[in-house]
């Protein structure tokens, strides 16, 4: 039996993609067969494994100072089979950090530990995720003389401009609306004072 299929049987006797997402006991055992393959045997115990549903479009990420990964679960549950090398990934750069200390995320004593766990050593997903963004609000913000009412609109707070007819010493009303066609009508109303 190669090392690919052993590493794969060992996996699935843990966790399979048709399984709801594992539990932290689940992954503390993953975490320590990825340890023992990699010669750190008490990774499990150094490591803990979350979930962050604040997590939007990556899959996971390593903490070094806290000897964290965080993992996103809205998007692992939609694609489960990532999971395995979502780990596998993240533990790698936290073990090279103990190893090595500072040194290229993705180089070669990173591709060396992937080699290991037969995983690919690709740094990024492409998996779909634009339903996941955070839409931003746009807004606009407008900036009155609370001396003299000049008034201008920007796409950010500008306190550090000033009024020329009243001087730096002077102080701004600041008006935030919504980039709307509702907040345009709310800006000419504002400008206008009534």
């Amino acid at each position: 039996m190669d090392a690919k299929t052993n590493c794969m049987m060992e996996m699935d006797r843990l966790w399979s993609p048709e399984q709801s997402l594992p539990t932290r006991h689940v992954l503390r055992e993953m975490v320590g067969f990825y340890g023992r393959a990699w010669g750190h045997g008490d990774l499990a115990r150094r490591v803990r494994v979350v979930y962050n549903a604040r997590l939007s479009t990556t899959l996971g990420r390593a903490i070094f100072q806290d000897m964290l990964i965080e993992l996103n679960p809205r998007l692992l549950a939609e694609h489960p089979a990532e999971l395995v090398p979502t780990l596998g990934h993240e533990l790698a750069h936290l073990v090279v950090h103990l190893r090595y200390g500072r040194c290229s995320p993705h180089g070669r004593e990173f591709k060396t530990l992937m080699r290991a766990v037969q995983l690919p050593a690709k740094a990024t997903h492409n998996l779909p995720v634009k339903h996941l963004r955070r839409k931003r609000g746009k807004y606009l913000y407008l900036h009155r003389c609370c001396d003299c009412g000049t008034s201008f609109v920007a796409r950010s707070v500008r306190r550090q401009y000033y009024c020329i007819a009243c001087g730096p010493d002077m102080k701004w009303d600041i008006f935030r609306v919504p980039n709307s066609p509702a907040g345009q009508m709310l800006l000419d109303h504002l400008r206008n004072g009534k």
